[in-house]
């Protein structure tokens, strides 16, 4: 009889004690992680539709707003508080070093005069502008900047859902929090093994330093060459291997032919570690 009387108030319990969600939005597929303390309690990415979400932005709002509300209601978190991510191509990032070494009063302003010297893929004008400050002995800080119409898009997307939106992130700074206890100094890279690409972030004594694209590991021809040009350039100190191919003892193992540096791997649980960059920028 007990059972039964739980099994009939925890649909109540969902809807009056709402649960944390964490979510990462990408063009081809949502990922949600929930947490109960330290512990990963349910984990879960479910593919999008095509065309549903292009380039970052959400292209058919009300259907992707009904497919997130109607997924997380099935799994027991209807209204939840939802912290998310946003996609790779809805942000850009630079850092910037502040003019005469000195820290400005109104950094974004200056920012906002810079749009040929940055170089970034859109009017700055029509942007919403994240700047992190990078501890450091030059006044630098990590520029980050999101079209504001992709994240009005993503917010009506959370309306249609049903959801509380606490926060909407940049990737590349919930990557550099995940990976921040992991970084030991010297020039380290991140290398996100996707099936169409291969994504390395590299960091500089523990600050963000550039980002690139290489081809993915099906295709080694292609990925040597770009590989050889980039290490012209930087001698890393060190590789992070994560994603799902970062479990793989092959993969692993040709990585370690053409990187001349010590690899392992990092990805602290089954979820994406973008999503546990969420979690330790609440932990501070």
């Amino acid at each position: 009889m007990l059972a039964g009387v739980q099994d009939r108030l925890a649909p109540l319990q969902s809807w009056l004690f709402p649960r944390r969600v964490y979510l990462q939005l990408e063009d081809q597929a949502l990922a949600a992680m929930v947490l109960e303390g330290d512990r990963l309690v349910w984990q879960e990415r479910v593919p999008l539709p095509e065309g549903a979400c292009e380039n970052g932005a959400p292209a058919a709002v009300e259907a992707l707003g009904d497919l997130l509300g109607d997924w997380l209601i099935e799994r027991g978190y209807p209204g939840a508080h939802v912290k998310a991510v946003l996609p790779r191509a809805a942000t850009a990032w630079r850092v910037v070093e502040w003019p005469d070494g000195q820290w400005l009063e109104q950094p974004e302003l200056l920012v906002r005069q810079q749009q040929d010297e940055l170089q970034l893929p859109w009017d700055l004008h029509d942007a919403d502008l994240v700047l992190e400050p990078l501890t450091a002995g030059t006044p630098r800080s990590l520029l980050v900047a999101a079209q504001r119409g992709v994240l009005e898009g993503w917010i009506e997307v959370f309306n249609q859902a049903g959801l509380v939106l606490d926060a909407l992130e940049p990737l590349p700074i919930c990557l550099w929090r995940a990976v921040q206890p992991c970084l030991q100094g010297g020039l380290e890279v991140v290398l996100q093994l996707e099936d169409q690409h291969t994504w390395v972030l590299a960091f500089d004594q523990g600050l963000p330093l550039g980002e690139w694209c290489w081809p993915p590991l099906a295709e080694p021809a292609q990925l040597e060459a770009v590989i050889q040009a980039w290490l012209h350039r930087y001698q890393p100190t060190r590789g992070l291997l994560c994603g799902a191919a970062s479990s793989d003892p092959a993969s692993v193992e040709e990585w370690k032919t053409w990187m001349p540096c010590p690899l392992q791997g990092v990805e602290p649980g089954d979820a994406p570690m973008a999503l546990w960059g969420l979690v330790e920028g609440e932990r501070r």
